[in-house]
């Protein structure tokens, strides 16, 4: 049992709403990081996949929400404790949830709501009470997962898919709603998944439309071409409201890339068409509706790694220059400086690496290891931690500010601090 100085969470959801699931991302770390009620309450621990190794998961959890009743007790009234605990209580008796863990939890609560973090690598056992959450462990995590857009397509349909990569592999497809964007003189269009249908008059091309195109004697005026002809513009226009509704809806937003799943001809005039900039080059040559999703993760995998290898190469490229302008540095107490005011643009950090200290987060000033910088116990925070992720702290403050954190193995880091840093100015 701890407790923390300084900072926390939005969006804030109602007292009624209890307990949510939120998805691993920095942005979610950001938003925790935002101005909270407190107290402020982080518990975190490492869970099991399997049977036997789970059975003792539930227990273990107990005993941390035990600690933060305990913590809570000292300047709470039971009333309190009870609706600040509600989340913790809500979470222990969903006996579903503790048979289907994965590698760690971390669940943060405040002011009655509470946001719970599934996580694919472990956690240290910990509850905390402060002024603010205590999210190095989540933003770790999330630094590490690089996440993208999916787009299957064919002439007829289009599905678009979330997903990440987590050590290496895949994780699950997440469906994304394709809210419709409209088109000048059509109304009403497919939300999930978008279908030609909803934006091409089908009926046109059906042999009782084709009257039309007959003459008097019988013959059809351009014969199979035209038909041809009329479909495919409408396949062509089928893929702008596609391109066109990605953009608006997940690409913008996102910011993410795209990997297109379709068969060589119809990537080839959708390529053609598109101008969604974060569509990547390479694309899976397949048929993605008829793939199982074990088989089209495997697909994509590649494409997505060495997407990332770009983005680091391209990062590295861009710190050793603004580095020769004087625009970036790996000195942690200079980082750390402008990390506070607000200075740092892209901050590299070395994945798995732990330098123990603190950081004041007021000033950017780097504390030893062992006693913290300021006496936290007169301010109502006593954490039993005897020092924090430094590196993790920075990165948090960088986060915080609106900067770009990107997570690199030892091996690609482009300094031996742990940290490199490109400014804004």
């Amino acid at each position: 049992m701890t407790r923390q100085d300084t900072l926390p969470s939005k969006p804030r959801p109602s007292r009624q709403n209890g307990l949510a699931f939120g998805g691993l991302s920095l942005a979610a770390v950001r938003d925790l990081l935002l101005p909270q009620p407190a107290p402020c309450l982080t518990l975190s621990l490492p869970t099991h996949r399997n049977v036997p190794e789970n059975r003792v998961d539930l227990l273990s959890y107990t005993h941390l929400v035990d600690s933060l009743d305990m913590a809570l007790s000292l300047a709470h009234p039971r009333a309190e404790i009870e609706r600040l605990l509600r989340p913790y209580h809500q979470l222990g008796t969903d006996r579903t949830f503790w048979e289907h863990t994965r590698a760690g939890l971390i669940v943060f609560a405040a002011d009655g709501w509470g946001r719970a973090f599934v996580l694919p690598q472990p956690v240290t056992p910990l509850a905390m009470v402060g002024t603010r959450f205590y999210t190095l462990p989540l933003l770790r995590q999330a630094a590490a997962i690089d996440r993208f857009h999916i787009l299957t397509l064919t002439s007829r349909e289009a599905h678009v898919y979330e997903s990440r990569v987590i050590a290496g592999a895949v994780d699950r497809l997440e469906p994304i709603d394709l809210e419709p964007v409209p088109l000048r003189g059509v109304a009403d269009l497919a939300a999930q998944p978008l279908q030609r249908s909803s934006v091409i008059d089908e009926e046109l091309l059906q042999p009782h439309r084709m009257r039309r195109l007959m003459n008097a004697a019988g013959a059809i005026h351009g014969g199979f071409r035209g038909k041809q002809d009329a479909v495919t513009a409408d396949t062509e226009r089928f893929f702008r409201h596609v391109d066109a509704v990605i953009q608006e809806r997940v690409s913008g937003p996102g910011g993410l890339p795209l990997v297109l799943v379709a068969q060589p001809a119809v990537a080839a005039v959708f390529r053609g068409l598109s101008q969604n900039p974060l569509l990547l080059e390479t694309f899976v040559p397949k048929d993605g509706h008829l793939l199982p999703e074990a088989g089209l993760t495997a697909l994509v995998l590649p494409i997505v790694t060495a997407e990332r290898d770009r983005r680091i190469d391209r990062e590295i490229r861009l710190f050793h220059l603004a580095r020769d302008r004087g625009l970036a540095t790996d000195s942690p107490a200079a980082i750390a400086q402008a990390a506070v005011s607000g200075r740092i643009a892209t901050l590299l950090v070395e994945a798995q690496r732990f330098e123990p200290g603190w950081l004041d987060r007021s000033t950017g000033a780097i504390h030893a290891e062992g006693d913290p910088p300021v006496d936290l116990s007169r301010s109502g925070n006593s954490p039993a931690i005897r020092t924090e992720d430094l590196l993790g702290a920075i990165a948090e403050t960088v986060l915080l500010h609106g900067g770009e954190i990107v997570s690199l193995e030892a091996t690609r880091m482009p300094s031996e601090t742990g940290l490199a840093a490109i400014y804004r100015y």
